[in-house]
């Protein structure tokens, strides 16, 4: 059971991973502006490794199988992969934008602001409020210019 609980989470992060690099930008339309955000999951990534390499330690101590074993390292890479090596973009189309894999239409947005550290902050008329931690201070200049430029 451990084994097939374990297998089903590595399928999950297998097809996130594919359609966060391959399927997301082609839906919806041509991606217009695709800008890199800040990471934000370093430190809860190193504590879930950790999580991880505890039952790996336990289970090559008292012997349980091997397969397991190499479903908890095959865990471990993904981990990394999801916090270390992958990056999380904000994806601007013709009618909305892709945020933290989800899609937004434009007509949805009530306002956006510019805060402090490359925050942008999109107010919806849902009441939901979305913090766009943009890494690159010029790709800030780059969505505000696709946004239509500042107003006063």
């Amino acid at each position: 059971m451990t084994n097939f609980i374990l297998l089903v989470g590595i399928i999950a992060v297998i097809l996130f991973a594919v359609y966060d690099q391959s399927i997301m930008p082609k839906l919806k339309g041509e991606t217009k502006l695709a800008v890199r955000l800040r990471k934000q999951v370093k430190a809860d990534a190193w504590i879930l490794i950790g999580l991880i390499i505890l039952p790996i330690i336990y289970g090559i101590q008292n012997g349980i199988e091997a397969l397991t074993i190499y479903l908890l390292a095959f865990s471990i890479i993904l981990c990394i992969y999801t916090a270390f090596l992958r990056s999380p973009y904000l994806l601007l189309k013709e009618s909305g934008f892709f945020f933290g894999n989800v899609f937004f239409e434009y007509k949805n947005i009530v306002q956006i602001n510019l805060a402090d550290n490359n925050i942008l902050v999109i107010d919806l008329k849902s009441g939901r409020r979305l913090l766009v931690r943009i890494q690159d201070k010029e790709d800030i200049e780059k969505v505000v210019n696709f946004f239509g430029g500042y107003k006063q």
